[in-house]
């Protein structure tokens, strides 16, 4: 009896070094290809006037959505949307960087082609303008001109992180009914060929 006795004690710790954990983990799921970003165009901003920026104009592929994003200026992070609003001076230094689910990123350099800023007398005879900046009514008016041309003019409104409060479409002047919280925020006109964005305060 004791010799069966040893012979178990002696197996015992052999069985054991033999002994295998399985431990299941959850792979990642792997993307085809890696993030990248494109930049579609590269657009004349006036300079040292408020610009909306966003990913209508910077197109990013690869890797596993849902993206973040941060928007640089200078080497300092501006905004972490899919758009942002910048003032640009000429000189300035732009990057995007967008990072995918499992955390890879790719980030993207790009120049903007800072332009002498246009004065407003000029804007107006144009026939772009954005009235009034100072909001009691929860009424802002958009006038464009008025040509033989079919205008389409894509008009949002930002609060000052870049969040999106309101968005419309219009191919005439417009007139914005909608409440706003009290603060300030950005008003932003895009055609094909023109972009004019005025900030204002909401005092209802």
């Amino acid at each position: 009896m004791k010799s069966y006795i040893l012979i178990v004690l002696f197996l015992f710790p052999l069985f054991l070094a033999n002994a295998q954990t399985i431990v299941k983990m959850t792979v990642p799921t792997q993307a085809k290809e890696q993030v990248s970003v494109v930049v579609l165009f590269d657009e004349q901003v006036p300079e040292g006037m408020p610009v909306v920026l966003g990913l209508m104009g910077y197109n990013v592929k690869g890797g596993i959505e849902p993206y973040t994003y941060q928007w640089v200026q200078n080497g300092t992070v501006i905004g972490t949307g899919d758009v942002v609003i910048i003032t640009p001076k000429k000189g300035d230094q732009f990057s995007l960087k967008a990072m995918d689910k499992n955390h890879c990123y790719n980030t993207t350099s790009f120049n903007m082609k800072v332009i002498s800023r246009v004065n407003g007398q000029k804007e107006e005879e144009n026939g772009f303008k954005i009235y009034p900046t100072l909001i009691n009514d929860d009424v802002i008016h958009i006038d464009l001109p008025k040509t033989d041309i079919l205008i389409h003019a894509n008009i949002r409104i930002f609060d000052l992180k870049s969040n999106l409060m309101y968005q419309t479409f219009a191919t005439e002047s417009y007139t914005i009914h909608h409440h706003l919280p009290v603060g300030a925020y950005f008003v932003s006109v895009k055609t094909g060929e023109f972009h004019k964005v005025v900030k204002i305060i909401v005092q209802n």
